[in-house]
């Protein structure tokens, strides 16, 4: 998946619900950042403090989650991502067991399609999943 794609398809799955998490790998047009909690304070008791850490040489972590219209968007070709949207679909349709698989014929893969959802796509298991998370939250179409 190329990084336009990539973008576009982040962009989707936060207008049908994703929701930030810690692992999420971010992509922005400038760096890639991997969220992550910290605790600060001396007692634990204090909480976590949200990071945006960077992959690789960045200017040093930023505080919080990102703000809508910030312009992050999750990037689903990262596994850990991935995984993440996964446990957000199975929490919004209320089943542990869901999964996704390849749609075949006997020229190979020809898309994906949700388990236990009406949700497919001709693309990639990323794509299925942001539409069976769009399906689930009863988001309008585009």
């Amino acid at each position: 998946m190329d990084d336009a794609t990539a973008k576009e398809l982040g962009l989707r799955a936060l207008a049908a619900g994703f929701r930030w998490a810690p692992g999420v790998k971010l992509g922005s047009a400038d760096e890639t950042y991997r969220l992550t909690l910290a605790w600060y304070g001396e007692d634990e008791g204090d909480g976590a403090t949200p990071i945006m850490h960077p992959a690789g040489d960045g200017i040093g972590p930023g505080w919080g989650w990102p703000a809508d219209g910030s312009g992050w968007w999750p990037d689903l070709r990262d596994p850990a991502t991935l995984g993440v949207l996964l446990a957000q679909v199975r929490e919004a349709w209320g089943c542990d067991w869901l999964t996704c698989q390849p749609l075949l014929t006997e020229g190979g893969v020809h898309g994906w399609r949700a388990v236990g959802t009406s949700a497919q796509s001709d693309h990639t298991e990323a794509h299925a999943l942001v539409a069976a998370l769009k399906a689930a939250k009863g988001v309008g179409d585009e």
